[in-house]
């Protein structure tokens, strides 16, 4: 289940440089999109370059594998994040200071990044000549160095955003510092794409007078081949719903959820019909909150795993799961929700009616329940269950239909014409 755009080299676009602290082999949703947006954007025949980190990461693991596959030619400019190399060359120091820096300074301590960054990256553009810039943000430090490289060079610069910088996590400090470089992003770039039309109106309520320049382009997946069959009822195991994806303890979270599976355990006994799989960051977190409500039978609690592992279990699982985060305006898109469109199996999702999740689920006929509420969990999950036991297990025509619309290939013909309108407006 290689990774890869579909659609092939066309014709030469140009030279692009991708700038994005996160790339392969840091593992994580943002890593994998932006390896997928890589390869799509050289397989429709742009040179691209990324200017990205060296393996040294402060919260990341490495999956060396998600190298592979990527298409020959690519160039990869590497420089450390002194954040990094600080916790490194003084690991007990740096864990005091560096968690008062982004607790109480600094509204992302990926910023250290912007001091080799930024050198390399002018350099690397004197050289090689008239680029367009292009840079990808869960890190905002990406967009903070493609600004400045940017205002050095006059390169034409998109930007891309998938979450809200200032946000309620920060203090006042860290607020206003952080709105101090993302109003420059909103101003100082040419176009700025972002991946719900939610977020958009969420983040320009800051900057209403940068609307001209944002453009709603969604995440993308690539197809998986060959497509897996949707498994039905086998009377040797239970039914597995599988949660690919971090918790984010305080923000995102699976006690409703869990309580919900509890209900439905007291209710029906869910041990050896149904086995809720969590694989990825802080899943640890929760085994006391299982186990207190008797579903330590029922779940399993798993840590990150290589990409391509992940995969695997996406395509080996019956029902898949995504979370939402409660009580956020509804303005978030999980990477794993388009992700799981590939594999056209039956999804469930857990967000708050009216949500950027809600809208997607409703365009694809797949199933939902209120996050918030335990009972309407637990009615959903038997319902699906239910189903499952049943054979009347299956995904809709709808459903893969309006999946498919979220292809890789597709969703990113929007980018491609923005990219290539603005290189031959400023580049020729």
């Amino acid at each position: 289940m290689e990774n890869t755009a579909e659609s092939p080299t066309t014709s030469s676009r140009g030279r692009l440089l991708l700038v994005s602290h996160n790339f392969p082999p840091t593992l994580g949703p943002e890593s994998a999109l932006v390896r997928l947006n890589a390869i799509d954007l050289a397989n429709r025949g742009w040179k691209v370059s990324v200017l990205t980190t060296t393996t040294e990461h402060m919260f990341q693991g490495l999956d060396f594998g998600m190298l592979e596959g990527l298409p020959e030619g690519l160039e990869i400019i590497r420089t450390p994040s002194y954040d990094a190399v600080f916790k490194k060359k003084w690991p007990r120091l740096s864990r005091l200071v560096l968690i008062i820096l982004r607790n109480q300074l600094m509204p992302e301590i990926f910023l250290f990044w912007l001091l080799s960054a930024l050198p390399v990256g002018k350099r690397w553009m004197k050289a090689n000549g008239p680029v367009i810039l292009y840079s990808r943000a869960t890190k905002h430090v990406s967009n903070v160095v493609a600004g400045f490289l940017k205002r050095a060079t006059g390169m034409p610069w998109v930007a891309h955003i998938s979450d809200p910088w200032v946000y309620t996590h920060l203090n006042s400090f860290q607020r206003w510092f952080a709105e101090r470089l993302e109003r420059q992003v909103f101003r100082d770039a040419d176009a700025i794409v972002i991946v719900s039309r939610k977020l958009a109106d969420y983040i320009l309520r800051l900057y209403p007078w940068a609307r001209n320049k944002v453009h709603v382009i969604p995440h993308g997946y690539a197809p998986v081949e060959p497509l897996p069959p949707v498994m039905f009822r086998s009377e040797a195991r239970p039914m597995i719903m599988l949660h690919a994806g971090a918790f984010l303890p305080g923000y995102r979270e699976p006690h409703a959820l869990f309580e919900g599976l509890a209900l439905l355990n007291r209710r029906i006994g869910l041990e050896g019909r149904l086995k809720a799989v969590f694989v990825g960051e802080d899943t640890g977190h929760y085994h006391e909150l299982a186990r207190s409500l008797g579903i330590s039978g029922v779940v399993d609690l798993l840590p990150s795993i290589p990409y391509q592992q992940c995969q695997q279990m996406i395509a080996d699982s019956d029902l898949l799961l995504v979370l939402d985060a409660p009580q956020t305006e509804g303005i978030f898109l999980p990477t794993k929700l388009i992700e799981y469109l590939a594999h056209q199996k039956p999804v469930l999702g857990l967000s708050e009616s009216g949500s950027t999740v809600h809208e997607v689920l409703q365009e694809c006929d797949l199933a939902f329940a209120d996050q918030n509420s335990p009972e309407d969990i637990a009615c959903m999950i038997e319902k699906l269950l239910t189903q499952w036991e049943t054979g009347a297990w299956s995904v809709s025509e709808a459903s893969k239909a309006a999946g498919l619309r979220y292809r890789i290939g597709d969703i990113n013909k929007a980018l491609d014409d923005l990219l290539l309108g603005l290189y031959r407006r400023d580049i020729g």
